[in-house]
């Protein structure tokens, strides 16, 4: 079976949740027999062509010098390019990824030149709030409208809830829609050690951009502070709201307790901070799944987060970790110190959600799923 996938931005040039999904998925697929091709936009000083792990990833389109900051006329681009693509290469599967990648493979489908087009769906939004989105926030709720309604002949998502919301506000036919979840890689994951453990520390991975909410996370440890002097708070990626998170560390008088990290170049590294962590939190308002949340109950840390999208389904409320109501910062900071000041309590959440991810949130069963919506 030959199978293109199309994405923004592949991994290692761009390391978002959906990146990793796609290369996880991908390379199995690769050793399972598959022929795999990824279709993903230019990058400054990288080569049009490379050969990932047996996957072949074709830089096509215009060349993005700051991933994933792009122009309009970037993304026509990209559209046309793709479009092209697909004319003259037949595939038995086209897979696209949300968001702009959508569009031309669905009209490749309208126009039947490719027979078997499925359309993945990480998130879809459930207010009209500008913050959910990097930029375009303007626009992006109605784009996003559009994109959603496209024709495809599968849908595949990453959550029961965002399948609900597909259903209920957007009309695709149950039937149609496949809810198959993320994972992580044990083996990598294990491999990674880790002697020592930051006390009374907490973690956030994640891009800094508003819907992410790292605001809030800062301001609930300027909370706890009183109560916990050595509280410190690792942030872990980069975006544009890094400039202003470190103006309010300031304002708050948080430069002891708050360390930003950057984006790290490994993921073995991220797993590593992970792991020296006690707890994990996500105070994000637009989640799909959360895979973050899965790496930390991989590593035996509990987990925070709001309350939001896919993330009920990924965090069992008082048992691998708590969940929160949206923008509820005092109850924020009352779950951290909870965690923190009951370290036996952390643990075995920590232990509850590892057995959680064994069953049900493991790389090789995801491939499985999908390999069966492929077949069918």
């Amino acid at each position: 079976m030959k199978i293109c996938y199309i994405i923004d931005f592949f991994v290692p040039h761009y390391q978002g949740g959906g990146e990793r999904r796609l290369y996880e998925i991908a390379k199995r697929l690769v050793k399972r027999g598959y022929k795999v091709d990824v279709l993903c936009m230019k990058i400054e000083n990288v080569p049009n062509y490379e050969n990932i792990d047996g996957i072949n990833v074709y830089h096509i389109g215009p060349t993005i010098k700051n991933p994933p900051y792009r122009s309009p006329l970037d993304f026509l681009k990209f559209i046309i390019s793709v479009f092209k693509w697909l004319i003259t290469n037949k595939y038995d599967i086209v897979d696209a990824q949300t968001f702009i990648p959508l569009i031309p493979a669905s009209l490749c489908y309208i126009l039947k030149i490719q027979k078997n087009v499925i359309g993945t769906i990480h998130d879809v939004s459930h207010k009209k709030d500008k913050s959910q989105w990097l930029y375009y926030g303007n626009i992006a709720y109605f784009i996003e409208r559009f994109l959603y309604k496209l024709p495809f002949k599968k849908i595949i998502t990453v959550s029961n809830v965002i399948k609900e919301i597909l259903n209920k506000q957007y009309g695709i036919p149950s039937n149609k829609i496949y809810v198959v979840y993320n994972g992580v890689d044990l083996d990598l994951i294990d491999s990674v050690k880790c002697t020592n453990i930051d006390v009374n520390s907490i973690i956030f991975v994640g891009r800094l951009v508003p819907h992410k909410h790292v605001d809030d996370l800062i301001k609930a440890v300027s909370l706890i502070v009183n109560d916990i002097p050595d509280v410190k708070l690792k942030i872990i990626g980069e975006g544009i709201m890094m400039n202003s998170l470190k103006k309010l560390v300031k304002e708050l008088n948080l430069e002891n307790n708050v360390k930003f990290f950057g984006k790290l170049k490994e993921y073995k590294d991220v797993i590593k901070e992970i792991k020296k962590s006690e707890l994990l939190v996500l105070p994000s308002t637009r989640e799909g799944f959360g895979m973050v949340l899965v790496e930390a109950n991989a590593c035996y840390k509990p987990v925070i987060a709001y309350k939001s999208g896919g993330v009920v389904e990924v965090v069992d409320n008082n048992y691998n970790g708590f969940l929160v109501e949206e923008r509820n910062i005092q109850e924020l900071s009352e779950k951290i110190k909870y965690l923190l000041k009951n370290k036996d309590i952390a643990k075995k959440m920590g232990k509850y959600g590892r057995k959680k991810v064994e069953k049900m949130f493991v790389w090789d069963k995801v491939v499985e799923k999908i390999e069966k919506v492929y077949k069918k």
